[in-house]
């Protein structure tokens, strides 16, 4: 089968929802207990206390000095839903370890684009509402234990724009690109290790692009790089203006274009190994 039928895929995409609730159940309990932890963790445990902070400062510098340790959790939020993100990229196909599961998935009445969107779907787009949805649960806890233990109730979402950009910076689309190109080029790097390896695929994608990032840096640091005067991001002051400008290297249109091209040409190649699997496949790969 080649095409593409969208009934015949809602279908399948219930079907293979269902057959992971369990999982979902467990992750999203595991996650929320996580963020909870470490939610009491920066606002009970690390930095001043809070009665401290009560009897040393007047009722408004004490309610700024404990929004600083939760916008700590919410710091630790989006760090975890990064991890979440490679966490669910490299178990794309989790599902399929043994024998029985492998079979079952594979003689599905559909195609293998269908099969391999699902996955997609369920490990990237339904993880990530799971963990947001476990970031919001443990906050809501973590503000529910503030209320009954007298302290101030900050909601921790609010607080994310100042926790996580700071002070507005100059809008250049330039980072902007750079920021998003290289953030899904590791994420396509973890979809073809989830792709490619059978067992230990999180550990084993992790330490393959720890392992070429090393191999990389040691073939980089042989170049003179002084000697080329190549400055990704320069800039020029206007004292007429006092604006400051930013200046782009070619260099660095070519090296983002790269990277968001290969982007595409990781999700093809993991695309390209999902419709290669056997149920008989190697005992560390899956071809």
């Amino acid at each position: 089968m080649k095409t593409f039928n969208f009934n015949r895929f809602s279908q399948a995409l219930k079907c293979q929802f269902l057959v992971l609730r369990k999982t979902w159940i467990r992750l999203f309990g595991i996650f929320t207990l996580v963020m909870f932890m470490a939610n009491l963790f920066f606002t009970r445990v690390q930095g001043m206390q809070y009665d401290t902070i009560i009897s040393s400062f007047p009722m408004k510098e004490a309610i700024t000095r404990y929004t600083y340790h939760v916008q700590s959790t919410v710091t630790f939020g989006v760090i975890f839903f990064c991890f979440s993100m490679l966490f669910g990229a490299s178990f794309l196909f989790s599902g399929m370890k043994d024998t029985r599961k492998r079979s079952a998935f594979l003689l599905w009445p559909v195609s293998n684009l269908e099969k391999y969107t699902i996955n997609l779907l369920l490990s990237i787009v339904w993880l990530a509402v799971i963990t947001i949805g476990a970031y919001l649960l443990a906050d809501a806890l973590r503000m529910f234990v503030d209320w009954l233990t007298g302290r101030f109730v900050i909601w921790g979402p609010a607080l994310f724009e100042r926790s996580i950009l700071g002070p507005a910076p100059e809008e250049h689309w330039q980072m902007a690109w750079m920021l998003f190109a290289w953030v899904f080029y590791i994420h396509s790097l973890y979809i073809v290790g989830g792709t490619l390896f059978r067992r230990q695929q999180f550990l084993l994608t992790s330490c393959t692009i720890v392992l070429v990032a090393i191999l990389l840096t040691m073939l980089l640091n042989q170049i003179d790089w002084n000697s080329m005067n190549i400055e990704f991001i320069t800039g020029t002051w206007d004292e007429k203006t006092e604006t400051y400008t930013h200046i782009f290297h070619p260099f660095f249109y070519i090296l983002n274009t790269a990277v968001t091209l290969l982007i595409f040409v990781h999700y093809w190649a993991s695309y390209k190994l999902f419709t290669r699997m056997q149920v008989i496949n190697n005992k560390w790969l899956n071809v």
